[in-house]
C-alpha cells in the first residue's frame, strides 16, 4: 500500500514521500521546547500551541502514520538589478497553498479510495505540526544546521507538507534519537557564518527576531535600525536564501520542474523598489500581488522593507 500511495504522489507532482510513526522523536520535543522558551519565535504566537504540536493525535484521534511529501521549488535568479530589491525564491509567482493543497486533496481521495475507512488530515505548513521533524523521521532528510530539511535530492529547496492519517503504514526508519545532531554537517559553519544578522545563535537555533525572512514578511512592526542597516546592505526586499545558497548539500541545486510555481510570474527574482513604493493602496497592493506569497506581509508591510532599502 505505501507504494501505491508514494507512486500516486508523485504522480500528483511530489518529488519525495516517505512515511513515519505519528510519535516525535524526543529530540525534536526538546529543541522546540527550548527554542519557545527563549522567545525566539519573536511576534508568532501561533507556535506556543505547544500541545498541538507536541502531539499529533490532538489534530487526528487514531491517527497511526505520518506521510511527509516534499516539492522541489529551486529556481536560478537573474542579476540584482540597481535599485532593486531581492524576492526570496519561493515567492517568485503563484503562492505554494494555493498550490500543494490540492494535490494533497488528490492523495487524500486516493488513499480512502484504497482504504476506505481510513481517515486523512492534511498540511502544508498551515497547521500545528512540527513538519521538519516528522520529514527527517519519514526519511526525506535531515535537519542542518540552519534549520532547514536537506535532502539528499534537492538539498534544502523543498516545500514540505503532511498527510496525518489513521490508516496503519510501516514507517521508513526506525525511531533513532541520535545523540550527534547535525553529523551530516560535520565542521561546516558556512549558514551560520553567512547570516548577515547572526540569526543562527546556535546549530539549529534561530532566533527569529533577527531573521531576515521573518523582520520583512511575519514581522508587522518597524524594524529596528541595527538590522535594518544590514538589510538595507543585502538588498533584500521579501524573505531571505542566504543560509541556503552557502549550503554545501545546495551546490547542485536542480531547477524545478513544476512550472504552476513560475509560471504566472508574479514578483519575479526582485522589483524595482520605486515600483512597490508607488503602490498607494492596499486594493492596488493586492490586484498586482493576488495569488502571490507577498501578500503575507501586507502592503504596509512591503512599504516599509522597501523604505528601509532606500533609506541613508
Amino acid at each position: 500500500m505505501k507504494n501505491r500511495i508514494r507512486a500516486y504522489a508523485i504522480s500528483q507532482g511530489f518529488d519525495l514521500v516517505g512515511f513515519s510513526s505519528t510519535r516525535l522523536e524526543t529530540k525534536h520535543l526538546l529543541a522546540f521546547n527550548a527554542w519557545l522558551k527563549k522567545g525566539y519565535e519573536g511576534s508568532m504566537t501561533y507556535m506556543q500551541k505547544k500541545e498541538l504540536r507536541e502531539n499529533i493525535l490532538k489534530l487526528l484521534p487514531q491517527a497511526k502514520s505520518v506521510i511527509s511529501l516534499a516539492m522541489n521549488y529551486y529556481n536560478k535568479q537573474s542579476p540584482l538589478k540597481k535599485n532593486h530589491g531581492r524576492v526570496a525564491r519561493y515567492a517568485y509567482g503563484r503562492d505554494y497553498h494555493k498550490i500543494i493543497p490540492k494535490k494533497l486533496k488528490a492523495v487524500e481521495e486516493f488513499i480512502t479510495s484504497i482504504a476506505p475507512h481510513a481517515t486523512t488530515k492534511a498540511y502544508v505548513d498551515t497547521g500545528p505540526v512540527l513538519e521538519r521533524a516528522y520529514a527527517e523521521q519519514s526519511g526525506l532528510g535531515f535537519i542542518g544546521k540552519n534549520t532547514c530539511l536537506i535532502t539528499p535530492q534537492l538539498g534544502s529547496w523543498v516545500f514540505l507538507a503532511e498527510i496525518i492519517t489513521t490508516l496503519p503504514l510501516i514507517p521508513d526508519q526506525k525511531l533513532l534519537n541520535t545523540p550527534k545532531p547535525f553529523a551530516a554537517c560535520g565542521g561546516c559553519r558556512k549558514c551560520i557564518d553567512a547570516c548577515p544578522t547572526k540569526a543562527i545563535v546556535a546549530p539549529g537555533v534561530i532566533d527569529a527576531t533577527k531573521c531576515i525572512s521573518y523582520l520583512t514578511i511575519e514581522n508587522r512592526n518597524e524594524i529596528p535600525k541595527p538590522l535594518a542597516k544590514i538589510i538595507k546592505k543585502t538588498r533584500l526586499l521579501y524573505g531571505c536564501d542566504i543560509c541556503q545558497e552557502v549550503c554545501p548539500f545546495n551546490s547542485k541545486a536542480k531547477p524545478t520542474p513544476h512550472k504552476e510555481l513560475l509560471v504566472p510570474k508574479i514578483a519575479g527574482d526582485q522589483l524595482a523598489i520605486s515600483a512597490v513604493l508607488s503602490i498607494k493602496t492596499a486594493p492596488n497592493f493586492i490586484k498586482l500581488f493576488a495569488g502571490s506569497p507577498l501578500t503575507r506581509a501586507k502592503h504596509a508591510g512591503l512599504q516599509r522593507n522597501a523604505a528601509v532599502l532606500t533609506k541613508r
